[in-house]
């Protein structure tokens, strides 16, 4: 019987040293607080591509603005999509981060092989 007891007590010793999951809060770029349970990867993604979405919805009333946009959209949007459809499957088994990743339309880049639009 002591033997049993022991064997308890060492493995509830063990399961309270296991690291434990810490949630910490965070904002997106659009300074929301957003689900902590979002993993890690996701979040950065969130933040990219709500950058690149905002350069999408912006006008290009002048040349010097269509060059800034442009630059702004390469370098945010490049490689989105593909990222996406990998985060969504990777993390498929984490709720909280699926809803977030259903925010973002999966086909933006202009030579996406997702895309279903041709080019004009």
């Amino acid at each position: 019987m002591n033997k049993l007891i022991i064997v308890s007590i060492a493995a509830l010793l063990i399961s309270s040293c296991a690291p434990q999951k810490t949630l910490t809060p965070w904002t997106d770029s659009f300074n929301d607080p957003r689900d902590p349970a979002i993993v890690k990867e996701a979040r950065s993604f969130i933040i990219q591509r709500q950058g690149c979405d905002h350069f999408r919805g912006e006008p290009g009333y002048d040349e010097e603005r269509q060059k800034l946009l442009n630059e702004q959209i390469k370098k945010l949007c490049t490689g989105t999509d593909k990222r996406l459809a990998k985060l969504r499957l990777r993390y498929s088994d984490s709720p909280e981060t699926v809803k977030a990743l259903a925010d973002f339309e999966d086909c933006i880049e202009y030579e996406s092989r997702c895309s279903t639009t041709e080019p004009e």
